[in-house]
């Protein structure tokens, strides 16, 4: 049965400026994974549009076959230094998976 994983990103820059740019470098890393990972379905990444208070900067929604393709995703090579560039921006991430 396909996982959605769906993981949120609130930037640690100090100006709203500051974290658009983060969350269109965080944009360019992951994006790529949904050509280059096995068992990936789909995946989108998407900045926030609206510069609106609470809200996170940046959101991947990403569907994988099943539940070890999800796990194999976490730690493909390719991923992990995604991963890499995302934590260097992040100030906090919230994530929820679940079958669809």
């Amino acid at each position: 049965m396909a996982v959605r994983h769906i993981v949120s990103w609130k930037m640690n820059g100090e100006t709203a400026a500051e974290r658009a740019a983060q969350a269109r470098e965080v944009v360019e890393a992951l994006t790529p994974l949904r050509d280059i990972v096995p068992g990936v379905l789909a995946l989108n990444v998407y900045p926030n549009g609206f510069d609106t208070d609470g809200n996170w900067d940046v959101v991947l929604v990403s569907d994988h076959e099943d539940k070890a393709a999800l796990d194999a995703y976490a730690i493909n090579p390719d991923h992990v230094a995604a991963a890499g560039v995302v934590k260097a921006r992040a100030a906090a991430r919230s994530a929820v998976d679940f079958q669809l």
